[in-house]
Order: structure tokens, then C-alpha cells, then sequence
């Protein structure tokens, strides 16, 4: 039997790095999700409160999980200290149901945008909808497209025109272009996160009966 190739750890792409989340992985009890908009305000003399976005986004999530034996605590160690702490990006395959709204959560459909947008658009045309639905897509879900790895929160509600197609309204704007081809994720399968590791420390507790507390935060981290 050959020796385990261990080179995707020290690759530059983290597709191959994915957080523990086999069927046998123990899974997380809750999840906290934090979205960041960092908004520059100001005062002026007669007090009134001036504001600008800085047009940066970012998705923090945090799992929390239920006792567990130090074995099933031991592949989220080991995963851990392979990233080195906060060194190295990853993948976290988040569950659709957490990111996406029931109507969606059954939708398999490839959507494809219907013509290029340049980085910095936050408004873009998208087919395979389906006919003059209210809502196609509801604001609040969470859409990738193919191209990079960046997160976008819808922003509202999108009706579908007649054809199909629907223009999704979106934050932050574009961080890369799209072309005619570039596709958004299908809503019935969880997204990968390009994370890593918020904290250079990991933590868990064990009590006397040898069950371990555990949890752990990931900060988005869209290039490596």
C-alpha cells in the first residue's frame, strides 16, 4: 500500500482542505452566523450623524457542538493543527438548509447569468427561474457564483420576468467579474465557505465522565 499523499495540505488551493464533515463526524448542536458591513460614521456640529459604507463584507460563522468522546473530538484536532492554526484557507461545506429558504432548498437548477457584469455591479440577470414568480428568490439567501469563491447575501425579493430570468439585487457588489457563462450554486446542496480559522487557538473542555465541550469559529476569507 503507497504512503498517504499528504500534499494538498501545503497546496496553494484549498478546494482539497475541507473541514470534518463526514457522515461519522459528530455534527455541530447550533450555529451562529455573523454578517459584518462595516459603516464609517461621523458627527457633525449640529449632531447630525453622517454615514458610508466602506463597501467591505464578511461572513462569520461559529459551530457549537453537544458532548462528544475524544475521539470524535480528535478529526476536528487534527484538522486544526494541519491548517496550522490561521495559516491556511479551507473549505466549510455550510448545510442549505442554513443558507437557503425552504422554497429553495429542493431547487437543483443550473442558473446561469445571461450576460457579463464587470466587478462592482451589484445587480445581475440570471436565467432557469421559472415563469413570473413572486418571489424567484427571497432576500436574506446566500448565492456563489462559479468564478470565485466570495459569498453574497440577496438583498430582496427578485420576481422572475416570463422568460425566466430574474435580476438578483445583492451584497457587496461584484469582487470579480462575471461572464455569460458563469453559473450561481445550485440551492439544493450546501455552499463551501473559503474560510479560516478565526482564533490561532483551539479550546474544549472535558468533564468526569470523559466527554468533551467543543466549538469553534471560521472567519470568510474569499482568496487565499
Amino acid at each position: 500500500m503507497a504512503y498517504t499523499d499528504y500534499t494538498y495540505l501545503d497546496s496553494d488551493d484549498a478546494s482539497l482542505r475541507v473541514y470534518p464533515t463526514t457522515p461519522e463526524t459528530i455534527k455541530p448542536r447550533s450555529i451562529n452566523v455573523e454578517i459584518l458591513q462595516p459603516t464609517l460614521t461621523t458627527v457633525t456640529n449640529d449632531l447630525t450623524t453622517q454615514r458610508r459604507s466602506l463597501g467591505v463584507h464578511r461572513i462569520e460563522i461559529e459551530y457549537t457542538y453537544p458532548a462528544m468522546t475524544f475521539e470524535q473530538l480528535q478529526p476536528f484536532v487534527a484538522f486544526f493543527t494541519a491548517m496550522q492554526g490561521q495559516a491556511k484557507a479551507f473549505k466549510l461545506k455550510v448545510p442549505k438548509e442554513l443558507i437557503n429558504d425552504t422554497q429553495h432548498i429542493t431547487d437543483g437548477d443550473l442558473h446561469t447569468v445571461t450576460t457579463g457584469y464587470a466587478k462592482g455591479i451589484k445587480e445581475v440577470v440570471v436565467n432557469n427561474f421559472g415563469n413570473s414568480l413572486d418571489p424567484a428568490i427571497k432576500g436574506g439567501n446566500f448565492i456563489q457564483f462559479n468564478n470565485h469563491d466570495k459569498i453574497y447575501v440577496v438583498a430582496a425579493n427578485g420576481i422572475s420576468h416570463t422568460d425566466g430570468t430574474c435580476k438578483i439585487r445583492f451584497e457587496p457588489a461584484l469582487l470579480e467579474a462575471v461572464t455569460s457563462s458563469t453559473t450561481l450554486n445550485t440551492f439544493n446542496e450546501d455552499i463551501p465557505f473559503h474560510v479560516i480559522f478565526d482564533s490561532s487557538a483551539i479550546k474544549f473542555d472535558v468533564d468526569s465522565a470523559l466527554l468533551y465541550g467543543f466549538k469553534i469559529k471560521f472567519t470568510e476569507q474569499w482568496k487565499n
